[in-house]
């Protein structure tokens, strides 16, 4: 479900979305006449047909002559690939990361690698829960500490 939330986030601020949305919104009004001012229940109706209702659209589109549908569009409208590679090991920047298991291996280790991302929450407006901070491991990095200018500064000198 918190995919679902996710996906239709992403498709509903999407520009190239914007007139696909109009459509169900009309196709919605359509065949619900009793519940054209509602506007509650036709958002709750668009949030939860809207991406099943985009992916068919979409793929009708595409088997048309000269369809016009654009390879961004195409794969919002298939969704999230949950099929995520693994690597043992990351080259960024010409840093080579390793994942954990390998980095046990080694005789030096960066294993104190973390992310600090602020993100905006989706949730409904009965959910109490606040998040102001998510730490995001790569791939089970273990923390040592928290490495800051003054520490960085201190072990130069």
């Amino acid at each position: 479900d918190l995919l679902n939330q996710v996906h239709l986030y992403v498709l509903e601020n999407t520009e190239e979305v914007l007139p696909y949305i109009e459509q169900h919104m009309i196709h919605i009004k359509t065949a619900y006449p009793k519940f054209r001012k509602r506007t509650k229940w036709l958002q709750d109706k668009h949030n939860s047909t809207f991406i099943q209702w985009l992916r068919f659209k979409v793929q009708s589109e595409l088997e048309e002559d000269n369809h016009g549908v654009s390879e961004n569009l195409r794969w919002l409208a298939v969704g999230p690939n949950m099929a995520v590679p693994l690597y043992r090991s990351y080259l960024i920047k010409g840093i080579k990361f390793n994942i954990k298991a390998q980095d046990d291996v080694r005789t030096t280790q960066n294993s104190g690698v973390y992310l600090l991302a602020h993100t905006m929450q989706v949730a409904s407006a009965k959910d109490k829960t606040q998040f102001s901070q998510i730490w995001v491991s790569m791939v089970s990095f273990k923390k040592f500490g928290t490495l800051t200018t003054k520490s960085l500064q201190s072990q130069s000198l």
